[in-house]
């Protein structure tokens, strides 16, 4: 299993010295670990938000002492993942204290090394993701646009780097749905024109018969119908940010007076007869193959190579699958600061069918999904998204299972024995010792080789199934 930060730490609370020597090495391999051997000690050692995670003796001197200092902790921090320690015999207790918050339990004496750290680490990451997730929240003002893939986050590197610039010209790529104009909004909202305004102008929604008017704006007079002065985008974007999504749909005649502008810095109204300088960073957008459209003679070589002095392209979701989860707590967690829904989290069914949708409308859709879904959970005053919840081609024969009928059969089945394997470890609390039995396997030796071969045969699944992977080591 992978070593966790040394920055993480882990509070072990328990009177059985042996106990603590025995699971301190363990420990050591997730985090930095701090020792307390009684209910003083704790109340010297734990400090609200200063642990990832507290293993807490349910016994200590008295009979449930533990779950008091359980409550206390989770009072005084309620993000911290607490782990109730029990002997054999203690398992009423254990429920009480899951009733009470703790997130699982373990028993001495029934637990191997390798089942208590995949258990620790996984409550730790949790914890890490959900403070990502409530930091990117607190940052919502400045942050346009989410992801940890590394396409993404190069991505967020030009854009900064453009925002920075404040001069040179931005050409964004990607498909439709993938946060064009997010990034846009980035550019303008972390740079140095931030100050200055910033337009959207979408060239698909502008008439043709009047978009370099649109664009460069008229004097009174200049055509029939003009009737008084119109100041076009470009000015209204002096000191500030112009966003032309859709350039692809520029008409040519319009291509060669936006060449112009961008060579001179200069717009001359239609109608006009003074040329008017102007102060603003351009950012284009496309999901049209500008290329092609180049060779073609649709659009001008010039221009292409005028707008894409920085290019930025924006990967489609399908493509940054580890991201999709962490979007989708992001836009539910958004909804739950606004009160419109009491949903907390997704099923692992609801979960899988996300990382396995092929997301054509990408992160605009999974936004739109996850609004839906909410709100279905809402009517039903359920806190946990399920596959019920979310919109019918999820649940019939949806682009999700089209999908998956045109992968291959044997890829399919593993999939579905991983999910299976999952669902029991997590009614097991994460015992493989008693998953196999769920399952029906002859033996846990048959479930350790069947997980074995099927990440050896489809590595790409350890995304799609991380605790399982670090359960086994893989």
């Amino acid at each position: 299993m992978a070593k966790m930060s040394r920055n993480t730490r882990i509070l072990v609370i328990d009177d059985d010295k042996n106990f603590i020597e025995q699971v301190r090495p363990v420990l050591e391999r997730a985090g930095r670990v701090v020792v307390g051997y009684s209910e003083g000690d704790f109340y010297k050692l734990f400090r609200p938000y200063q642990f990832d995670l507290v293993l807490l003796d349910l016994r200590l001197q008295e009979e449930k002492e533990g779950l008091e200092l359980l409550r206390y902790a989770l009072e005084e921090d309620p993000s911290v993942p607490v782990i109730v320690i029990t002997a054999y015999g203690s398992v009423d207790t254990a429920i009480e204290a899951l009733q009470a918050g703790a997130r699982t339990y373990i028993q001495k004496n029934k637990i191997t090394d390798t089942e208590l750290l995949a258990i620790v680490e996984r409550f730790i990451q949790e914890k890490k993701a959900q403070e990502k997730i409530e930091a990117l929240l607190k940052e919502k003002e400045k942050i346009s646009f989410v992801g940890e893939d590394p396409k993404i986050k190069e991505a967020l590197r030009l854009a900064q780097t453009a925002a920075e610039d404040g001069e040179t010209s931005v050409l964004i790529r990607g498909e439709t749905g993938t946060g064009k104009e997010l990034v846009a909004r980035f550019i303008h909202q972390t740079g140095r024109r931030k100050e200055g305004p910033f337009v959207n102008v979408a060239i698909s929604a502008l008439n043709k018969e009047t978009l370099a008017s649109e664009l460069f704006g008229h004097e009174r007079g200049a055509f029939t119908g003009a009737t008084q002065r119109h100041i076009g985008y470009f000015e209204q974007a002096h000191r500030g940010v112009l966003f032309l999504d859709e350039i692809g749909e520029l008409d040519p005649d319009v291509q060669k007076k936006l060449l112009r502008v961008l060579e001179t810095h200069t717009i001359r109204r239609l109608g006009g007869t003074r040329d008017i300088e102007l102060d603003f960073q351009l950012v284009t957008a496309t999901n049209a193959p500008l290329e092609k459209m180049v060779e073609k003679g649709l659009f001008r070589r010039d221009l292409y190579y005028r707008l894409k002095v920085l290019e930025i392209k924006l990967p489609p979701l399908r493509e940054r699958k580890s991201d999709i989860l962490l979007l989708a707590e992001y836009f539910l967690k958004q909804l739950q600061e606004k009160g419109r829904t009491e949903a907390q989290s997704f099923s692992e069914e609801a979960k899988q069918i996300f990382l396995n949708y092929f997301w054509p409308g990408n992160v605009r859709e999974l936004k739109h999904t996850v609004e839906y879904a909410a709100l279905r959970a809402r009517l039903s005053r359920s806190s946990v998204i399920t596959r019920a919840h979310l919109p019918t081609d999820f649940k019939t024969n949806s682009k999700y299972f089209e999908i998956q009928e045109r992968q291959d059969i044997k890829k399919i089945l593993a999939e579905t024995e991983l999910h299976y394997i999952q669902e029991a470890l997590e009614k097991c609390s994460w015992k493989k010792t008693e998953a196999w039995k769920l399952l029906g396997y002859p033996n846990r030796f048959t479930m350790l080789r069947r997980v074995k071969r099927i990440f050896a045969d489809y590595p790409e699944l350890k995304l799609n199934f991380p605790e399982v992977a670090k359960m086994y080591g893989l």
